[in-house]
């Protein structure tokens, strides 16, 4: 039927407006469904060469090759053609099928061809998906977004879409890299008809495109989306924009334009910035980055250190001036060379031939090197994520590897899309689904892998470097010891401000008040009640050495140092912190106030003062994005620091400074976007060099080629490594010292003077061990810290009464909020009295009795006591009754009475209850031969009782069936063989050496999710990746024993009789007995 069609305008090509958009999607391109980034790998591959990663390799499957090259030829796909270049009614065949259309395939082996209908690759996942529920599970990774089924990503109107020039549309224009943008404009030959339409539209379009290209940026696509962009793209597509328009007279404003770019593309940035300033206009920058500096007009340096040190001009001048005389400028000491950052003098790998050139074959890596520091390396092969080439990672664990090349290159792919994603998989089981790729192996000896980010600690003020590191909690323990607090009650949570009790409610504990602006941002306001303190005044009336805890939330870190240098639980984490160059901040300093820099080294710094075990893996993205060189410096040492501990540590960087002092390099290129992908080097930062000068010529230090075939222009450009090229002046100029490290078990380690946090306060006993009636009687403080409001009197009435029985202890008065009174026989029968005195309004008595003694019923109407809510004296409500029976488990049930009066219980009632409540108590005293404890059915009944399903915290069903734990018992039985088993705890089963008695296994078998099994080993002894395979979870802690936890949840008989688990349960006995 034929169409009509209205005269397309401008507006109708911009899928931002709604002449243009869309209508299905809007111009967004994309709707939920089979995600299409999952399917076709790397757009930059043919489909001969594994574009679809759905898909069997070709070159492995001679079935499905015969089927793709049917399908090529009865349909004309070129097969060697990249997907991105293939037409959009060729790359929807692929998805969505062919129809009704039948294939005819010749199958290697057969004789005559099989005719096949192919359905495209959405209709199989779609109908894949129904099948089962295992299938489902296999391909969730596949969905998320995928192309507007209307217009298939193109985002446009259907026939603005469809309007070529020289058969290119505008949206498969939009899908090419910006230099093949441009060489294909610059290939459009227009008549003179033509030229009067679009010839300065042509020739603005040509200009445009070629700034953005100057400025590095030649990889990115027109489609790209700016959510995806770095800062320093986005910054340098604005600036391109700047350049473009040719305006005069303005001040231009740029913060770090650098970040993300190569230092190969660094002169084509300032060549852009140069255009710019020759235009009549004013640049300014702030900037970190040597080759910058260098050609700035003029240099400002603020200093002289950071934060509160400060916010002045310490030098002023052109480049030349300050290096000539850098005197109290920093900036001006690293370009004038008088400060450095060195290159280590020895590097952790380290060939095993120094004589021998660059290693050829990737493969014969491993063999050229002693072995890595590590134990062992960390492999992945196939990675096909983006544009990369089916390359293969190799990292040497326990050192410092960079992973370098131009923007688009593949870096990000490789390492935060693939192998951070493969990992994490592995050890947690979950998390997005990683890139492509064929093989993973070394992950075994990897238990942790943690991307460390400039991204803050926190959204609020609530959030601060003190929090994060945990340093906190020992100085909350600390105040908690004091006698000021053991005085009035206080607890560690007491001077949280995050908890109610101790904080200023009317802020919550920020110091601050957000005030909403509706359609402007929040403000936040110093606190009118507190004046930013956080704390109510009962809290900061305690201190330690004449400080609050909001004065110490108020120093620096330097200052807090010095104030808590004899206690090394706190000294270790504010030393640590101080080491890398954050002393000047405060400990309560808000995270949002952080800069990415300072956030990234005290993320940094919260783990080099964590207890390590090593094994983990560390990774960071462009760590040096607005850090000076000494601030780099720094960073280094704190790197290096956690490596030394065992760690690896891998480091996405373009910085020279940092890739010079790295273990080991990785360069990705040779070029970026379709010219990148390949691993172009890979060794140490001087063989990355050496192979560089092999390829593109140059010095070769005196070692010896590994080959003698001659390098053509095509592997030339192929493996020509950018990075390898720039960093041969620097090693050959730098100076080389040892690493500067920092020890943080050093900082933590006990010398003289050192106190004990657990210590402090000890020397002054407390109010209620001195004198402890008087102290619960009269000067008793509520857990609230308020003074308790209950009569005293009440309590020493009931305390004087039970006195005048025979056969009861007298009252232990000697605890902060509670006073017992016990048997004088032992006999196991426990407390037969206690008096709870840290409610400011009601005192708790609780009486145990044998079962059957008292109905609560009848005992309520002997004791009259009236509800709280009918007390006009007391500010309470809602509380349950005062006089209560509860059955306990055992031989025993608990009467609880609630008292504020006095009078309320100088009853003859209640003298009665007395006398009856004891006699009973000491009557079953009498009869009990034995302990109760020695009869409970757990240590009778031994295994019976932990197989049993008897004992479980509540009546909800038990997860897992009784023969998982028979089954589980047998398997220890086998692989504990050398253990000595312990049945008598109630909910756990505990394995010991028999000839030191220490605990090396236990098993808790009253959970009613799992089973839980923990074993005891050295620190590092295990690794996360030899268990990742076990049971439900499992996860390594630290134990307070200073050992490794490992936990492993068991659920199911296939769990427990895993061959895997059996083999590590051996493994585990026999490096611990």
């Amino acid at each position: 039927m034929p169409r009509s069609f209205e005269e397309l305008s401008p507006q109708n090509f911009s899928f931002n407006s709604p002449l243009g958009w869309c209508p299905a999607c809007e111009g967004l391109g994309t709707e939920l469904g089979t995600n299409q980034s999952a399917i076709v790998a790397n757009p930059n591959l043919s489909l001969r060469a594994g574009a679809i990663s759905a898909w069997p390799r070709p070159s492995s499957s001679p079935a499905f090759a015969a089927i793709l090259n049917a399908l090529g030829e009865q349909f004309d796909i070129p097969l060697d053609q990249p997907w991105y270049q293939l037409p959009p009614r060729q790359q929807r065949l692929v998805l969505q099928g062919t129809g009704d259309r039948w294939v005819s395939v010749k199958f290697p082996g057969t004789a005559r061809p099989i005719s096949v209908q192919f359905k495209g690759i959405y209709p199989a996942i779609e109908e894949a998906s129904r099948v089962s529920y295992p299938y489902r599970m296999k391909l969730q990774d596949l969905m998320g977004e995928k192309p507007c089924s209307v217009c298939h990503g193109d985002r446009m109107r259907e026939d603005a879409a469809a309007v070529r020039l020289n058969d290119k549309t505008l949206p498969s224009l939009c899908g090419l890299p910006l230099n093949e943008v441009l060489d294909y404009l610059k290939s459009l030959q227009l008549d003179k008809g033509q030229q009067k339409i679009a010839g300065d539209l042509l020739n603005e379009a040509i200009h445009r495109l070629s700034f953005l290209i100057d400025v590095g940026l030649h990889y990115l696509t027109l489609n790209r989306g700016m959510p995806t962009l770095s800062g320093g793209e986005s910054q340098r597509i604005r600036l391109a924009g700047q350049i473009g328009r040719a305006l005069t007279g303005v001040l231009y404003v740029l913060d770090e334009p650098t970040i993300g770019l190569h230092p190969r593309d660094n002169g084509r940035l300032v060549q852009a910035l140069e255009k710019l300033r020759d235009l009549g206009n004013t640049v300014v920058l702030v900037e970190h980055d040597r080759e910058v500096l260098e050609a700035a007009d003029r240099l400002y340096d603020f200093g002289p250190g950071s934060g509160r040190f400060g916010g002045t001009i310490t030098a002023e001048g052109t480049p030349q001036e300050l290096k000539r005389n850098p005197r109290g400028s920093l900036t001006g000491e690293y370009l004038s060379g008088q400060k450095s950052i060195p290159i280590p003098l020895h590097r952790r790998m380290r060939l095993l031939d120094e004589s021998s050139g660059p290693i050829d074959d990737p493969a014969n890596v491993k063999e050229a090197y002693h072995p890595a520091p590590g134990g062992g390396w960390l492999e992945m092969t196939g990675c096909r994520q983006n544009n990369l080439r089916d390359v293969e990672l190799r990292i040497p664990l326990g050192t410092l590897t960079c992973i370098t090349g131009l923007s688009g290159s593949g870096k990000s792919s490789l390492i935060q899309e693939t192998l951070a994603r493969a990992v994490s998989r592995y050890l947690r089981r979950q998390g997005p689904a990683p890139g492509p790729y064929d093989t993973l192996s070394g992950v075994d000896q990897i238990s942790r892998v943690i991307a460390v980010d400039q991204q803050p600690l926190g959204a609020t003020p609530a959030s601060n470097p003190a929090t994060y590191t945990g340093v906190f909690d020992p100085i909350r323990e600390l105040f908690s010891k004091l006698p000021d607090s053991k005085i009035r009650g206080f607890k560690p949570g007491r001077f949280s401000f995050n908890r109610a009790g101790g904080r200023c409610e009317d802020c919550e504990g920020l110091g601050q008040k957000k005030i909403e602006m509706h359609f402007l941002p929040d403000v936040w306001v110093e606190c009118d009640t507190c004046h930013g303190k956080r704390y109510n005044l009962e809290t900061l009336a305690v201190k330690y050495k004449g400080h609050s805890i909001a004065d110490v939330l108020e120093m620096s870190i330097g200052q807090a140092l010095e104030v808590f240098d004899n206690i090394p639980k706190i000294r270790a984490p504010l030393a640590t912190l101080a080491a890398i160059g954050l002393e000047y901040l405060t400990l309560g300093q808000s995270a949002t106030t952080l800069s990415g820099g300072e956030a990234q080294r005290v993320k940094l710094a919260a783990e080099l003062a964590k207890p390590n075990t090593g094994r983990t893996l560390y990774l960071l993205d462009e760590p040096t994005t607005g850090l000076h060189f000494d601030d780099i410096s720094k960073l280094l040492k704190v790197l290096n620091s956690l490596v030394e501990q065992g760690n690896t540590a891998v480091v996405i960087e373009h910085n020279l400074d940092v890739i010079k002092t790295a273990d080991w390099i990785v360069d990705l290129g040779p070029e970026a976007g379709i010219g990148g992908g390949w691993i172009v080097a890979t060794g140490t930062p001087e063989d990355v060099v050496t192979q560089a000068q092999r390829v593109h010529g140059g010095p070769t230090n005196g070692k010896k080629r590994r080959t003698k075939k001659t390098v053509d222009f095509v592997a030339e450009q192929r493996f020509r490594s950018w990075t390898g090229e720039l960093l041969a002046p620097i090693l050959e100029q730098d100076e080389r010292q040892e690493l500067d490290l920092f020890d943080v078990a050093a900082a933590a380690k006990k010398k003289k003077g050192d106190i004990d946090i657990a210590a402090v306060g000890r020397q002054t006993a407390a109010p209620w061990q001195t004198d402890g009636r008087k102290w619960h009687t009269e000067t008793r403080i509520s857990r609230n810290g308020k003074e308790c409001r209950w009569e005293g009197s009440a309590l020493g009435w009931v305390v004087d009464q039970l006195a005048e029985f025979d056969g009861l202890k007298p009252a232990n008065w000697n605890d902060q909020a509670r006073v017992e009174i016990t048997a004088e026989k032992k006999a196991g029968t426990g407390w037969f009295f206690h008096a709870l005195t840290g409610d400011e309004w009601l005192l708790r008595l609780s009486f145990r009795v044998p079962k059957g003694t008292f109905n609560e019923a009848e005992l309520q109407r002997k004791i009259r006591l009236k509800s709280v809510n009918d007390l006009d004296e007391l500010p309470i409500y809602n509380r349950s009754d005062r006089v209560r029976v509860s059955q306990q488990k055992g031989a025993f049930q608990e009467v609880v009475i609630d008292v504020h009066w006095l009078e309320e219980i100088e009853t003859t009632e209640f003298r009665q209850f007395l006398k009856q409540a004891s006699s009973a108590y000491l009557g079953q005293v009498e009869k009990t031969g034995q302990s109760i404890e020695d009869l409970a059915p757990w240590k009778v009944l031994g295994r019976k009782w932990h197989i049993s399903r008897k004992g479980f915290p509540s009546a909800k069903r038990v997860a897992w069936k009784a023969e998982v734990l028979e089954d589980l018992f047998g398997v220890l039985d086998d692989a504990f063989a050398r253990l000595q088993p312990d049945w008598s705890n109630k909910t756990m089963v505990a394995y010991r050496i028999s000839s030191s008695k220490e605990t090396v296994a236990e098993l808790q078998t009253k959970r009613r999710d799992a089973l839980y099994l923990t074993l005891y080993s050295k620190t590092g002894q295990f690794a996360l990746g030899q268990i990742a395979s076990l049971g439900k979870h499992r996860e390594i802690t630290p134990h307070r024993s200073g050992q490794d936890a490992i936990k492993i949840e068991l659920t199911t008989a296939a769990q427990v009789k895993a061959k895997e688990l059996k083999a590590f349960l051996k493994e585990f006995v026999d490096a611990v007995t």
